[in-house]
């Protein structure tokens, strides 16, 4: 790794969780070759927003199982 980019590393890990969480996207996103269309880019606010709610205490979770049953059951399946 080239120094500077050790320097960046070592900043990055002072970085809140959150802001770490962000940045990481950020990049993930910036080496795919096609960029997240607005629905997809609203999928991801809204997945945010979701999780940011679970860890706060808002939200519970609910086990894979009982989701899935509960997508079955609206879908018709």
């Amino acid at each position: 790794m080239s120094p500077q980019l050790l320097e960046i590393e070592r900043k990055v890990f002072r970085l809140p969780i959150k802001d770490r969480e962000a940045l990481a996207e950020r990049l993930m996103h910036s080496v795919d070759e096609k960029p997240l269309t607005e629905i997809e880019e609203a999928w991801v606010q809204e997945a945010e927003r979701r999780f940011a709610a679970y860890r706060k205490g808002e939200r519970r979770g609910v086990p894979a199982a009982t989701g899935f049953k509960q997508i079955r059951k609206a879908l018709g399946w």
